[in-house]
Order: C-alpha cells, then sequence, then structure tokens
C-alpha cells in the first residue's frame, strides 16, 4: 500500500525562485526545463511530458489536449518561453519526447 502524498502547489515568486535557484544548481537540464515549461505554461508535468519536439518546434502556439480532462488547450508562447525551447532543443531530433526518461 502506498501512502499519498500532499503536495502543494508553488504559490508565490519567491517559492517559484528558490525552487527555479534549487534547480539550477542541483537538477538535470531536462528537470530545470520542466520546471520552467510548466510554471511559464501553467501546465500539468501530466501534459508536458508527452510532447515531442516537433510539438514545440518554432511553434509560435501551443495545442495541447490536457490529459486529466480531454479538453482541447491552444496558446500562445511567449518570446522568452520559444527561446528557451528553443535552447533546449537544439541537436534533438522531431519525434524525440521532450523529457525521455533518466534511464534513456
Amino acid at each position: 500500500m502506498t501512502k499519498e502524498k500532499n503536495v502543494q502547489p508553488l504559490r508565490t515568486a519567491q517559492e517559484i525562485g528558490d525552487m527555479r535557484w534549487a534547480l539550477e544548481r542541483y537538477a538535470s537540464s531536462r528537470d530545470l526545463f520542466l520546471f520552467n515549461l510548466g510554471i511559464n505554461t501553467g501546465l500539468r508535468v501530466s501534459d508536458l511530458v508527452p510532447l515531442k519536439v516537433k510539438d514545440v518546434k518554432e511553434k509560435v502556439h501551443l495545442v495541447i489536449t490536457e490529459q486529466k480532462n480531454g479538453k482541447t488547450k491552444r496558446f500562445m508562447l511567449p518570446k522568452a518561453t520559444r527561446e528557451m525551447i528553443e535552447d533546449y532543443i537544439r541537436g534533438m531530433q522531431e519525434e524525440d519526447y521532450l523529457f525521455s526518461s533518466r534511464k534513456g
């Protein structure tokens, strides 16, 4: 039997900044990018993990189907987020998942 964890969202700019600081120093670039993309888009991890490079490469808008409720969501990616994406995917193939597992 597994015990459920009660995870609270980061609510303040200070909490977000503290988490980003820790990830920049102690986490992989994958984990930092996952955090930043989630914060910048407001998407859940379950909506980000299935994304492939082709879903975000050179896109101004992102279209996803939310895993939790099946609703399609379309929104604009700010320039800073697009630049962050382009830096992260440099050298990756179109069919690569943005967030491959740590095991490969």
